[in-house]
Parts: C-alpha cells; sequence; structure tokens
C-alpha cells in the first residue's frame, strides 16, 4: 500500500526520521573535539617533556628572547623541526610576550 493510504503513519515516520537526524546531529556536535592550535599542540607536547609548562607563567618575553630561549632548550636536545620551533617560538610571543603599552593601559 502507498503512503497516500495511510498518511498518518508516513506522518509519525517523518517525525521519527527527523528526530533520529536531530539526535545524531546533536551528538556528533558534543562528540566532536575541539579543534586545537597546532602551536599549542607543539609547546605542550615538546616543552612538556622536560619541564613543567607552568614554568612560562608570568614571563613576558619578546620573540626575540623566546627564540633565544627555546634555541637553548634545542641545542640540549629538544627534538624540533625548523618549523616547529618557529611554530613554538610564535606561539610564546602571542601568548606569553610582552605586552603592548596600549595592552597594559587596558586599551
Amino acid at each position: 500500500m502507498t503512503g497516500a493510504a495511510f498518511p498518518s503513519r508516513d506522518r509519525k515516520g517523518a517525525e521519527v526520521v527527523r528526530a533520529a537526524w536531530m539526535i545524531l546531529l546533536a551528538g556528533l556536535a558534543v562528540a566532536a573535539p575541539e579543534k586545537k592550535d597546532k602551536s599549542r599542540e607543539l609547546f605542550e607536547d615538546i616543552c612538556s617533556y622536560c619541564h613543567s609548562l607552568h614554568k612560562v607563567d608570568g614571563k613576558e618575553l619578546s620573540a626575540a628572547e623566546w627564540r633565544g630561549l627555546i634555541k637553548g632548550m634545542v641545542s640540549e636536545g629538544a627534538p624540533v623541526t625548523d618549523e616547529e620551533f618557529s611554530m613554538i617560538v610564535d606561539y610564546l610571543a602571542k601568548h606569553y610576550g610582552r605586552k603592548s603599552p596600549e595592552e597594559e593601559r587596558g586599551h
């Protein structure tokens, strides 16, 4: 028999399918991991190999200062490529860098 003979049955079926899709999509949204910044991942993975990540708390170094500090760590054996090195320096300069005079004044 066709759906025309049982219109209420088709409506219920469509509602069930719609509800199932909504549940599925909601579950995917909850289950989807937050996209993590690759430079942050590198910082966390590589730097925590030797010391606590809290070591950067309260530091406000320029990009050049971070670069020099990390070069020392690389010479001690931190396993990073040139590209990863740059990404970590950029991450630290952005999140643990010196604040501009405008930022310090709260502008």
